[in-house]
């Protein structure tokens, strides 16, 4: 089984035991006043990533870019 991504949003989840809030509003609030990364979603709960409340700054692998041939004979 994969680790999750994401807090559970919602009034009982994770993003509301962490910020202390029960209502939308209230969250987004919380999170907007700490600077924390999240987005909003479908039903329009906020939704925080792990990486953004555990500290993890490794970016996601990048695949490599894309180089034109010109530029790979060039080097």
């Amino acid at each position: 089984m994969t680790e999750p991504l994401f807090l559970t949003p919602g009034s009982h989840g994770q993003v509301a035991d962490m910020t202390g809030a029960h209502t939308r509003a209230r969250q987004l609030r919380v999170l907007r006043q700490n600077g924390t990364r999240h987005t909003l979603n479908a039903a329009g709960w906020p939704v925080v990533p792990l990486s953004a409340v555990n500290g993890d700054k490794a970016k996601p692998e990048e695949s490599a870019a894309w180089k034109p041939r010109a530029l790979e004979n060039a080097a």
